[in-house]
């Protein structure tokens, strides 16, 4: 069975959300916790199809599940488990593109995992 690298690559992932700083916004920007807002969700939805089929990603809400992770905490904050290294790595590239700011990372207390 031949290597298939990830589909979300460093690349990939810097590409999404510096597409995403131009064509709508840095996240401080957004009206909705999940989406632009300000007329413009109809186009992120297309966006976002349109980017998973140009990386062979699953679906558009497979695109949007990489840009929750990257997206500030709320309050309650997050649990990302086995999910962690996907959430960290998307919050770097979103932070090097200019989507999220420094003051928009999460204050973080890392645990180490049951084994």
């Amino acid at each position: 069975m031949a290597h298939q690298p990830s589909i979300w690559t460093g690349d990939v992932r810097r590409v999404l959300y510096q597409r995403l700083v131009q064509l709508f916004g840095p996240s401080g920007q957004w009206e909705k916790s999940n989406s632009p807002g300000r007329g413009l969700d109809e186009e992120f939805d297309r966006f976002c199809t349109v980017f998973a089929e140009a990386v062979g990603a699953k679906s558009g809400d497979a695109v949007k599940h990489q840009i929750r992770f990257a997206l500030p905490e709320t309050q309650r904050g997050s649990t990302w488990g086995r999910h962690a290294q996907t959430a960290i790595l998307n919050k770097a590239a979103a932070l090097e593109m200019g989507f999220i700011e420094d003051r928009q990372l999460p204050d973080m207390v890392a645990t180490g995992r049951d084994e």
